[in-house]
């Protein structure tokens, strides 16, 4: 029992180490770096499921996701993303979930939520009849984005925002995402 112990914990380390990234102590939005590793995690074995090259914690991303989550949160509390021009002009990819009970979700809930879109992607190119129902997904594993910076801003009623931002974007139409 105790070598099969053993073997789990050097399994999950050296997963840990192969998968990817620490986070920093200071993860650049409101989200903790326990939140911030567990999101990264998930998003890196999504990605090894489908060879496509860790993703690295950036604090620069994380800070911009928390002045659009923080926008957000003190406005309409609606889910939206940034617009294409103007002061709040989107330059990165960006995934965004709405939860009605902040001590009901997390950054983790979020993360498979957007995973839980494989389910309608059969590794086809990115168009606009498919793009609704599993942009969120091909953006987590998208085959050249090598950054990632999550936010997270509660509303005045509750609610939670959160807000992942990711450098180099993707989901562009008519390519595949790996």
């Amino acid at each position: 029992m105790q070598n099969a112990v053993r073997i789990l914990a050097f399994v999950l380390l050296s997963f840990q180490m192969v998968a990817g990234q620490q986070v920093p102590a200071v993860t650049g939005s409101k989200i903790s770096q326990e939140d911030a590793q567990k999101a990264l995690d998930f998003h890196n074995r999504a990605r090894k499921e489908v060879g496509t090259q860790p993703l690295v914690w950036s604090a620069e991303l994380a800070a911009y996701a928390q002045a659009w989550a923080d926008h957000l949160a003190n406005g309409t509390c609606e889910m939206e993303h940034r617009p294409h021009e103007g002061e709040w002009k989107q330059v990165h990819g960006e995934n965004i979930y709405w939860g009605s009970s902040a001590g009901s979700f997390s950054v983790l809930s979020a993360c498979e939520g957007w995973y839980g879109e494989i389910k309608d992607y059969h590794h086809e190119a990115i168009s606009r009849s498919n793009f609704r129902q599993t942009g969120h997904y091909t953006q987590m594993v998208w085959k050249n984005t090598q950054r990632v910076g999550i936010a997270r801003a509660v509303c005045q009623d509750g609610a939670l925002i959160i807000v992942a931002n990711y450098d180099p974007p993707g989901n562009y139409i008519g390519e595949k995402a790996y």
